[in-house]
């Protein structure tokens, strides 16, 4: 049986529209734009992939999946 689908969005999700979020997130510059980036993310991203198939429903495309994961992946492990 096949995975439910999980639908993500970006901003305001993974990356807080609030100009001063709380502790743990870092400013990045992603495909020209100032985003929000927390390291947490990523675990609770793999932990969610582990149930559902993650789908973007978002206007970035693939961009997440190109950019946000690997960045968020490889900052978890740190």
């Amino acid at each position: 049986m096949p995975k439910p689908l999980l639908f993500l969005d970006v901003d305001g999700v993974l990356n807080p529209v609030c100009p001063h979020p709380g502790a743990g997130f870092d400013v990045h510059t992603l495909l020209g734009y100032t985003v929000l980036l927390s390291a947490r993310h990523g675990s609770w991203l793999r932990e969610l992939a582990g149930t559902y198939e993650l789908v973007w429903a978002t206007t970035w495309g693939n961009a997440p999946t190109l950019h946000l994961v690997p960045d968020l992946r490889k900052r978890a492990e740190v």
